[in-house]
């Protein structure tokens, strides 16, 4: 396990995220073509969710038009009050408004709390870092390891895949960890798609 405190790695990880301006739109076509192979062992019509990126974070664009036009129904997430996380249908065509936080955009339709989403097949979910035992480190909000823990909590059984740049997925015990962390299944770089050991999901 890292000797680092959690803090002191998501501080490090956001710097080398803040260096990186006007570099992560780079990865858009880069990133869908890593995921071919993990969308394809989808059923037809599948649903999933997947985060429209922003800033800094590996560019989702491609990826979303590609679960479009292959049929799929793509769910995006919504920032709530209280840090919970609640999730609205996107197509290409969906309009987009300022969401909870400045620069993160968010649909503007129905939004879609934990209990209706739980046929899920997919989730595609951010991350600052991930590495390959399944922990997750997010930016320290706890949106999605609380929406993770109800969606299992519910029946809710779709592999949750971290996606993140290259550089930010690290080997077994490469991140801290405690008991809220709710784990990833495998993790989704612009160089590949790698299921993570002991979910026993994908290995």
């Amino acid at each position: 396990m890292s000797a680092e405190s959690k803090e002191d790695v998501r501080a490090r990880f956001k710097a080398r995220r803040r260096k990186m301006a006007g570099l992560a739109s780079s990865t858009a076509s880069r990133l869908s073509a890593a995921a071919a192979p993990l969308l394809e062992s989808l059923p037809e019509k599948s649903s999933v969710a997947c985060y429209l990126s922003a800033g800094t974070e590996p560019d989702t664009s491609d990826l979303l038009a590609a679960l479009d036009a292959a049929g799929h129904t793509v769910l995006v997430p919504v920032c709530e009050p209280e840090r919970q996380l609640s999730w609205c249908p996107w197509t290409p065509a969906t309009e987009l408004a300022p969401g909870l936080f400045p620069g993160i955009p968010e649909p503007v339709g129905p939004r879609l709390g934990a209990e209706e989403v739980l046929d899920l097949d997919l989730l595609l979910i951010p991350a600052l870092a991930a590495d390959a035992s399944g922990t997750r480190m997010g930016k320290g909000g706890g949106y999605y390891d609380r929406f993770l823990a109800q969606f299992r909590a519910g029946g809710g059984s779709a592999p949750a895949v971290a996606v993140v740049h290259d550089h930010e997925f690290l080997p077994e015990g490469g991140l801290p960890a405690d008991p809220l962390d709710a784990p990833v299944d495998g993790v989704l770089t612009p160089a590949g798609f790698t299921p993570v050991r002991g979910t026993g999901v994908y290995t």
